[in-house]
């Protein structure tokens, strides 16, 4: 079985440049070409460490040696909401650009996810469309907060129709976080806390507001384990039963059923007790390899290992290695 590593980052170096000299919120300061760093409102965001963050030379050198066979790559925050409108729409479209001629030039090696500028609900739907028809994109990704703003706003609607129409899997990753004022105060890392809170909130969002219901074959990819959403189901259940009327709330089953029907967890935690957590409420047909490669907060050298640990049947290791996300993403493997 070939493992497919269906969470990864890669920094087109034309962005890295645009951001550096930017002022304003949010900032990228560069040391040198393996030494970055972005602040977004005075706390550091993301890091850049290596140089398989955006030589994609590199890249390929480090998936042999810690044994990955396919990336299917994505953009990390800060993504192109994070600036104007229009802006975001031009730089969506350079970076697939870019990203589609990786997948060429690395042919059965890379594949990815699509970046949109959801602040330009319609140019975004353009792009989805040219990124499936024209440059083979693998499916989108998506933040777990447009600049501050909840994805599952009625604004937004169109996106889903889109991504299930066109059988796009929505990544949903960590955006500066909604609580990056409060992580500051308390002296918090932004990764510790605040990114998997946000991406728990954004899919809950998306179940509780009735988006994986209207839109029954959205299929979504939920960041770092499920973020916390797989340890507080029940408390997820029982809070929409509490609350539902408060919020106007109306589903026909439980969210918990929603999240086990449209969503798909990587394996980023490498923690054997949160795994068994995981596969226990999900099963193995909806967990997949997740390396968070190349932030310095990943584990590529660890992903495989994590799951071996856990001593299931090869069946169910295979799945998990690479036939999930063969046959969420189409990938053949022959």
């Amino acid at each position: 079985m070939k493992v497919i590593d269906v969470h990864n980052h890669l920094y087109p170096v034309k962005w890295l440049d645009f951001l550096k000299d930017r002022e304003g919120t949010l900032k990228l300061i560069k040391k040198d070409r393996t030494n970055m760093a972005f602040y977004y409102r005075g706390t550091r965001l993301a890091t850049i460490n290596t140089a398989g963050h955006f030589d994609p030379i590199e890249r390929i050198k480090d998936m042999d040696a810690y044994g990955i066979d396919i990336q299917i790559m994505s953009l990390t925050t800060p993504g192109v909401e994070l600036i104007s409108p229009s802006e975001g729409v031009y730089w969506a479209k350079e970076i697939n650009d870019y990203f589609a001629l990786l997948c060429e030039t690395y042919k059965g090696r890379l594949f990815f996810n699509a970046v949109i500028p959801c602040k330009d609900v319609k140019e975004t739907v353009k792009e989805m469309e040219r990124a499936k028809k024209d440059l083979s994109a693998k499916g989108i990704t998506m933040f777990s907060n447009i600049d501050g703003e909840p994805i599952y706003s009625e604004a937004y609607l169109p996106i889903f129709e889109a991504a299930e129409g066109y059988d796009l899997p929505i990544f949903i990753h960590p955006a500066p976080p909604v609580t990056t004022e409060v992580m500051s105060r308390m002296r918090m890392p932004l990764p510790l806390f605040g990114f998997i809170i946000d991406t728990t909130m954004a899919v809950t969002g998306l179940i509780f507001n009735g988006i994986t219901e209207r839109f029954p074959g959205l299929k979504i990819v939920h960041a770092h384990l499920g973020g916390v959403f797989p340890y507080l189901v029940g408390r997820i259940d029982d809070c929409y039963n509490t609350y539902k009327d408060d919020f106007g709330f109306s589903l026909k089953e439980k969210p918990s059923e929603y999240y086990r029907r449209n969503v798909y967890d990587d394996i980023i935690s490498f923690h054997t007790p949160a795994l068994r957590c995981a596969i226990e409420f999900m099963g193995t047909d909806r967990l997949m390899v997740g390396t968070d490669y190349a932030h310095p907060i990943g584990g590529p050298e660890r992903a495989l290992n994590s799951i071996k640990s856990l001593g299931l049947d090869p069946d169910d290791i295979d799945k998990i290695m690479g036939g999930n996300a063969a046959r969420l993403y189409n990938i053949p493997l022959e």
